[in-house]
């Protein structure tokens, strides 16, 4: 094999940042070139290190990884009492609490850099570019990058591009309107002038939503939440007047962890288990199911398997969707809370982790299963692998006791009515109308055929060096790739760690999933055997 001397980088966020740490640390290389257009290496796009700071990490802080094999790398560097920006202190820490983001970021800068002067005592010469990358082309074992009038050449590529592109399907009100819409509520202090009286309507049910409420509802804005002489946490709205309506289509609501560990010892959802059960070609998504729930008999967990179907299914108006969340919201964080209970498909998920990725690897259900699968239940089975933390649950269930959250199930279009000057948001049971509307809905384009991608997806998708996946006959969000070695189909020396692999994969977008999948990557350019 030929041997493998200079390894490019495109992105340098998390992914980036470990795939860089990792090279530097554990593979005889002698040149390092890292592509990021914003010139920010290291914390990333959710990890702006000038972000607001009610955003807070989902995972808690001893579970935040590099690399795949210390899960406590954050943790450790938060112990460690790092030097911090003036004006910026470290707030108390938990090994099981969530943080806020920020400090992510800081300790990415912070391994940046020391992997920057490793490099240079190991004599490994590393280029920074602070450019986009637009193109990229292999001639035999070398690739050819493009980026503005200049180009590199290398052995190997890695595609550590984070983000997809964000898609903003939504009109804009004119100017002088007296409506507000937010596309976004990424790296930008506009949510922060919106009226303290003011009703927000925020599409989307996920975290990315729930980091607004908490962020409409944060110290700065007057209000607060203290804990009464039972435990439970009260709002306190002093000057803060707004309230805000979740709008998502399925109405489903994160999980949460349980707040004290409890060891899961998987005997049924398992790989080897779902393999040595398949009689034919294909398990079907009963067979699946049914894994499930027999490892939650085995460790004792009660499970509403009704509920878990359908939580909206005896629902005949708003009200009752309303109500309905409310009421699970509750019984998940008293769940949660509770040392001799636990929110079991949360632990289970979460245990499952990286296998499940690997299930979906070993095609264990048929095309049309999988397209099911996608269309049907992946969206509840990510709101138990990608639960949310206790704190911000907390928080939620107080603003709905005072009704100052609510939520509507089935939001489908969106228009700005003109005449009216407003918004007007079709679901289930009618329509509401609104003057401030926030998307968090994670409008990605994972269509590798899309013109929102960038130009670099394009030149590949162009010039067949990357391919959509396709599930049977049908193309779905994602790209063709080996789910072994993370290699591009169509390509020979470029490998891909970002969103694009949710698709052909499982969700993606995990500390640890990340970490893990540069470390496959790196073994099998290296001919390392797989982990």
């Amino acid at each position: 094999m030929t041997k493998i001397n200079h390894i490019t980088l495109i992105g340098c966020g998390f992914t980036g940042t470990s795939a860089f740490y990792q090279l530097v640390e554990r593979y005889p290389i002698s040149e390092i070139t890292i592509f990021e257009a914003s010139g920010d290496f290291g914390p990333g796009l959710p990890y702006k290190t000038d972000e607001c700071d009610d955003y807070l990490l989902n995972n808690t802080n001893d579970t935040l990884c590099l690399t795949p094999d210390n899960r406590q790398a954050f943790y450790n560097w938060l112990l460690s009492k790092p030097e911090l920006p003036d004006g910026v202190e470290l707030p108390e820490i938990h090994p099981r609490g969530n943080i806020s983001r920020i400090y992510y970021g800081y300790f990415l800068k912070d391994v940046f850099r020391s992997t920057l002067t490793t490099a240079a005592i190991k004599g490994i010469k590393v280029n920074l570019i602070s450019k986009e990358a637009t193109a990229i082309f292999e001639e035999g074992d070398k690739v050819i990058i493009k980026y503005d009038t200049e180009e590199i050449h290398c052995d190997k590529v890695i595609m550590c591009t984070g983000h997809c592109p964000t898609i903003d399907r939504y009109e804009h009100p004119p100017e002088g309107s007296n409506a507000l819409y937010f596309p976004d509520h990424l790296n930008t202090d506009a949510l922060d002038h919106i009226p303290m009286n003011a009703e927000c309507y925020i599409l989307g049910a996920s975290l990315s939503a729930f980091d607004v409420v908490g962020r409409l509802f944060s110290s700065a804005t007057g209000c607060s939440f203290e804990y009464n002489d039972d435990g439970e946490l009260i709002f306190n709205a002093e000057n803060n007047d707004r309230s805000v309506v979740l709008c998502s289509r399925s109405g489903r609501l994160k999980k949460m962890k349980s707040r004290v560990t409890k060891d899961i010892n998987r005997k049924y959802f398992t790989l080897d288990y779902l393999t040595s059960i398949k009689k034919d070609e294909y398990l079907s998504l009963n067979d699946i199911a049914d894994a499930i729930k027999k490892d939650c008999e085995l460790h004792h967990g009660e499970s509403d398997w009704e509920e878990i179907a359908a939580p909206y299914r005896n629902c005949t108006s708003a009200k009752d969707v309303d109500a309905c969340a409310a009421d699970i919201l509750e019984k998940d964080l008293r769940t949660a809370v509770d040392g001799t209970a636990r929110n079991i498909l949360v632990d289970i998920f979460g245990d499952a982790g990286l296998e499940l990725w690997d299930m979906f690897a070993a095609k264990l259900v048929s095309p049309e299963d999988e397209i099911k699968y996608r269309n049907q239940y992946e969206t509840a089975a990510l709101t138990y692998e990608a639960s949310c933390p206790i704190s911000t649950a907390e928080k939620l269930l107080a603003l709905y006791k005072v009704g100052r959250l609510r939520t509507i199930k089935g939001s489908s279009d969106v228009i700005f009515d003109q005449e009216n000057d407003h918004y007007v948001i079709h679901h289930d049971f009618g329509c509401d109308k609104t003057n401030v509307l926030i998307n968090t809905t994670g409008s990605v384009s994972r269509d590798v055929t899309s013109d929102d991608q960038s130009a670099l997806i394009k030149h590949m998708v162009n010039n067949e060096m990357m391919h959509p996946y396709m599930c049977g006959d049908t193309q779905m969000p994602g790209i063709e790739f080996d789910m072994d070695t993370f290699k591009v189909t169509g390509c020979e020396n470029i490998y891909l760690s970002s969103q694009l692999l949710w698709g052909k994969g499982f969700y993606t977008s995990g500390a640890i999933y990340m970490a893990t999948f540069v470390d496959r990557i790196l073994k099998s350019i290296f001919n390392k055997q797989k982990s």
